[in-house]
């Protein structure tokens, strides 16, 4: 009697812990939480020399990483998705490396999030206050306009 109700003690608990594994364990293939992005981004930099500087990357969440798109994708795709795809509420940095190069720094995005229209553009004093406004978000090269004398 007693190796059965030790038996039996052990199947109950065997049960019970595949039984909380399984609710608790999430699956492998359960997606990321980021959230469904296509975003045209475009930096442009005007310096003390009144040159323009453009850049611009698409930005595709979740996606590959491909020609033409954004370099820090991974960490522009959460810093979107932690703002829910409100610009004015992106993470920003806390810190970044500023010099005097740019004077005047302006930032667009069009595209979706979600599903909903996405139009935005904000000027800058500095690439400083971009970082720090907007993270990584617009973190990518830009070269000179064609017409790069304002």
């Amino acid at each position: 009697m007693k190796m059965f109700t030790a038996t039996l003690a052990g199947a109950v608990l065997a049960a019970a812990l595949t039984l909380v594994c399984a609710t608790t364990a999430s699956p492998v293939s359960t997606p990321s939480r980021t959230g469904n992005a296509h975003l045209w981004l475009t930096v442009t930099r005007t310096t003390a020399e009144g040159a323009a500087l453009t850049g611009d990357v698409r930005l595709v969440c979740p996606g590959r990483r491909s020609v033409g798109h954004h370099p820090h994708r991974e960490a522009a795709c959460a810093e979107v998705d932690a703002a829910h795809g409100d610009f004015d509420a992106l993470p920003g940095l806390s810190s970044a490396v500023c010099s005097n190069d740019v004077l005047r720094v302006v930032a667009t995005a069009h595209g979706t999030y979600e599903g909903r229209p996405v139009r935005w553009e904000r000027a800058y004093a500095s690439d400083c206050h971009l970082a720090l406004a907007t993270g990584h978000v617009f973190d990518f090269p830009t070269e000179p306009s064609r017409t790069s004398v304002l």
